[in-house]
């Protein structure tokens, strides 16, 4: 068992969802090199870079799995509630059904969540890939009914699927580092005009949540203050320029506080004396990747539950048909 101490610095996992028109693109462009997954067609007003064509589930996660291998350092979804459409169409057609509640029972919202979750893995594969990954979502106010007759109130909430315990939102949740809810926030004055004491609302200051309230989902993983002004540079401290990945087995070894798998078999090619070029062959030759492809440049996963779970007939096949005996 291998146990790593500190901090362990990653791109980040952001949910950003708020109120029709208050910016959520906006904000977002504003991270490091970024790319759009546009659903909505929302950003055409931006000078940004931008993947518009998509309007089916298997491009969308295609288009994710493209870009985890391309030169920018974000991938933005804009917006969630859109994938969430597209998956619930590719649902019903792989089903033969004509809507998602048409399956009974709630399943079809069991296999909604259960194909959602395949993007969110292909946006852990962007992680792994050392970049940022910014979700968008539009906000829905719902009114929350207290049982026993103690009354209700208005919570903002993701505008996502929220049927049956398998649910697309909690997914989104759970897997961000950091979900901000922005909106404009109303200001009361007292009215001087006017003789009595009554207030009148000015403003629409642009706010976003950082923390769970009683009218918002939202949460971080860095200490940030509850409330805070809608605007970029209040967390630009936590986005790091993420360094070039690694090339070498050296460069790898270097970073292994960041990308734990690399260095568990960067630790285990030390130990045996096994070089880089021979792992190379030897993946080459099982037909894995090609023989020129750098170990840096194999997925993550591979690393872990191939190369490092298998290492002893790793090792053994290296030896027995990879190495040129003298």
């Amino acid at each position: 068992m291998k146990i790593n101490k500190g901090i362990k610095k990653r791109p980040l996992k952001v949910l950003l969802y708020g109120t029709e028109g208050i910016g959520k693109s906006t904000f977002a462009s504003q991270f490091p090199h970024p790319v759009f997954i546009d659903l909505e067609s929302g950003t055409h007003y931006l000078n940004v870079d931008r993947v518009d064509d998509i309007t089916k589930w298997e491009d969308l996660l295609a288009a994710v799995a493209e870009l985890s291998n391309s030169e920018y350092q974000t991938i933005v979804i804009d917006t969630a509630d859109w994938a969430e459409r597209m998956a619930i169409q590719y649902v019903c057609d792989k089903h033969e059904k004509s809507g998602i509640e048409a399956f009974g029972y709630g399943a079809g919202y069991v296999y909604l969540a259960e194909e959602f979750n395949k993007l969110i893995k292909y946006l852990n594969r962007v992680i792994e890939h050392n970049k940022h990954v910014v979700v968008l979502a539009h906000a829905i106010l719902r009114t929350i009914t207290l049982p026993e007759e103690q009354g209700s109130y208005d919570h903002w909430e993701l505008k996502l699927n929220t049927k049956t315990t398998n649910k697309v939102a909690p997914l989104v949740k759970e897997w961000a580092d950091m979900v901000l809810f922005a909106n404009y926030k109303t200001l009361l004055i007292e009215d001087k005009s006017n003789m009595g004491a009554k207030k009148k609302a000015v403003g629409g200051q642009r706010v976003m949540y950082t923390t769970h309230t009683t009218f918002c989902d939202a949460k971080n993983r860095f200490g940030l203050e509850p409330e805070l002004p809608f605007d970029y540079k209040e967390i630009a401290h936590l986005v790091q320029t993420i360094p070039d990945m690694p090339q070498t087995l050296e460069e790898a070894e270097a970073q292994t506080k960041a990308i734990g798998s690399w260095g568990e078999l960067a630790d285990l090619m030390k130990r045996d004396g096994v070089t880089e070029q021979e792992v190379q062959d030897a993946v080459s030759k099982r037909g894995y990747f090609a023989a020129n492809t750098p170990i840096a440049d194999y997925p993550d996963d591979f690393v872990q539950n191939v190369l490092v779970a298998a290492w002893p007939q790793i090792k053994s096949y290296i030896e027995e048909f990879i190495r040129v005996p003298f």
